[in-house]
């Protein structure tokens, strides 16, 4: 498989973990998953509703279709199943280092909080958030699992 527009995903990048990528040192990249940016990560309707996988989560549960779910630490959401590629971008200059690199797996762990932990946090009926360590939501990140480098150019 060759990338694409359509199987690679492009994101920006700090030249630290570039270089790491390119040194073959890092083999993961983490994004988190966001309100602004689930789209690019998770398959959604139409609508821009992520899909969740009921063997993970039940219909019933009113946080199956939340992006923020914490699900027994069980992330509930389908990863974008066309993304096969990164585009690594450093930085937003015209003329900068990228890379394109295999997608081996997309998985999704929790973002840890300053003690290690996952970051849960609750949310009251006025819609405000409070960090809890038995919260029902969590941020989460998607893993990208690096594989082959297919071309990186330096500038």
């Amino acid at each position: 498989m060759k990338p694409t527009k359509e199987n690679t995903l492009y994101l920006t990048i700090k030249q630290q973990f570039f270089d790491e990528i390119a040194a073959g040192t890092k083999k993961q990249e983490y994004r988190e998953i966001k309100p602004t940016t689930y789209k690019k990560y998770l398959e959604c309707a139409e609508d821009g509703s992520p899909y969740f996988d009921t063997r993970l989560i039940s219909q019933d549960d009113p946080h199956a279709g939340d992006i923020f779910a914490w699900n027994n630490g069980v992330y509930p959401l389908i990863p974008k199943e066309s993304i096969e590629f990164l585009n690594l971008a450093v930085g937003y200059a015209k003329e900068r280092d990228t890379m394109t690199v295999e997608v081996t797996d997309i998985t999704f762990e929790p973002l840890p909080n300053k003690q290690g932990n996952p970051a849960r946090i609750h949310e009251d009926e006025q819609g405000n958030w409070t960090v809890d360590d038995n919260g029902e939501l969590c941020i989460w990140q998607a893993v990208f699992h690096l594989g082959e480098i297919v071309e990186i150019q330096r500038k």
